[in-house]
């Protein structure tokens, strides 16, 4: 159809490649905002509607009901669906093809080559094929108990392989890894967390809370392995770069998550490291292409850098901005700025995450020895991260303080040391801005 969000008629059929929860929600938007022409969701899952996943598998890891994790899907979707199908390769239009004389930029539309030899033309494009659990080459062989977890069956088969009561090694201490830890010392398990980095959590939290929660992690009687590198698996358990072996019946990689991206390879996408996009969610040299979700990079106005999604909010609200650019004239679309968000249950304590760790924190409510507080980080400029760490009703304020760009005063002293009013600065500011206050 016409004249929807600045179309000009030739966006007649939009594919969406994935049917996880970016892929779903991604195509939900299109018909949210008036696209009524042909849809089509190609999905590698057997059924429909998939498993949400992944924070879903380390609930069936811990007990939770499977079928109790299928996606919602809007009843109006009315898409044409391709299941049990893998994307192989893209073809985009040249810009010839579709009467331009611009250079340096891929055409409107393509062809899609997909499993058994089928093709499928499109004039439009989500990209949302997702990630894969990562499992570096020396980390898939040697041992015969190893798992990843980044699926539902991931979950299952790892939630029977602990009932025997082994002994665990985690390799990686980011939220998956320290998680599984967590649920493995619940279940009386003796666990060792084998992490290359300075601390848990080190690259979204940085060296210092990272240590902090080392501490946490020993205090419950996991065994922590910090700035160890590992050379391989053997049948016994691990072998570190220094020689060392960590003794383990079940070994659990959580080393992080792979886009899917080779079906993507010589297209003329920039798909390193994920599929590259602008502040909209347009993929990079390409015309009515989008992405979203794990599969995607992209251009954060808001801290001015190239990053990925992190909760399952996130990849709900970029599914809709990437559906919204598609739809949308180029001058039109608007830039897609997000606050991210991370979340974990570790050993009874909660841990919450928004904005980006990579200032200097500042302890700024609470104390680290009650592992209660608050801490804030800033560049020195502006507040970029805050981390609550059993103090939930913080979040938001600090959340919004993030996205204002706050000013980092509102925290330090121009000295650098902690404001000793910083309810009354705080208040102060979301008064001034117009923000709810926080009690």
């Amino acid at each position: 159809m016409t004249g929807i969000r600045g179309t000009d008629g030739t966006l007649r059929h939009i594919a969406v490649v994935g049917t996880s929860l970016a892929g779903v929600r991604s195509a939900e938007a299109l018909r949210r905002l008036g696209f009524e022409d042909r849809l089509t969701l190609i999905g590698r899952d057997t059924d429909f509607p998939p498993y949400d996943r992944p924070p879903p598998s380390q609930s069936v890891l811990t007990g939770g009901d499977v079928d109790g994790y299928r996606l919602l899907v809007s009843p109006d979707l009315d898409a044409e669906l391709m299941m049990n199908t893998t994307a192989e390769g893209l073809t985009l239009r040249s810009t010839s093809a579709v009467g331009s004389t611009s250079a340096g930029s891929v055409g409107t539309g393509g062809t899609l080559r997909l499993s058994a030899g089928r093709t499928l033309d499109f004039d439009g494009l989500v990209i949302a094929t997702g990630a894969e659990a990562r499992q570096p080459a020396p980390l898939r062989s040697g041992h015969p108990d190893v798992f990843v977890l980044r699926t539902f069956e991931d979950s299952l088969a790892l939630r029977a392989a602990l009932l025997a009561g082994p002994r665990v090694a985690v390799i990686g201490a980011g939220f998956v890894g320290c998680a599984v830890a967590s649920h493995c010392r619940a279940l009386g398990l003796d666990v060792t967390v084998v992490e290359e980095g300075p601390g848990p959590l080190g690259r979204v939290l940085g060296t210092a809370m990272g240590r902090e929660l080392a501490g946490l992690h020993r205090d419950h009687g996991t065994v922590v392995k910090t700035g160890a590198s590992v050379a391989g698996l053997h049948p016994d358990g691990v072998e570190l770069a220094d020689g060392t072996r960590v003794p383990a019946d079940v070994v659990v990689v959580a080393v992080g998550r792979a886009p899917r991206t080779e079906w993507l390879r010589g297209s003329g996408l920039d798909v390193e490291d994920g599929v590259l996009l602008d502040a909209t969610c347009a993929a990079a040299g390409a015309s009515r292409v989008v992405a979203a979700g794990d599969v995607a990079r992209w251009f954060n106005p808001l801290f001015g850098a190239v990053m990925r999604v992190g909760r399952r909010g996130d990849t709900v609200e970029q599914a809709a901005a990437a559906a919204d650019t598609l739809l949308a004239d180029g001058e039109n679309a608007v830039p897609f700025e997000s606050v991210p968000y991370f979340r974990s249950e570790q050993y009874g304590t909660t841990i919450q995450f928004v904005g980006r760790g990579n200032g200097v924190p500042h302890v700024v409510a609470g104390t680290l020895a009650e592992r209660q507080f608050v801490a804030v980080y800033t560049d020195g400029q502006h507040i970029t991260g805050a981390l609550c760490v059993n103090r939930p009703s913080q979040l938001i304020r600090f959340r919004r303080m993030v996205a204002a760009r706050a000013p980092a005063d509102l925290v330090l002293t121009p000295e650098g040391g902690q404001v000793g009013t910083l309810a009354g600065n705080l208040t102060a500011y979301e008064a001034a801005t117009a923000f709810p206050q926080t009690a």
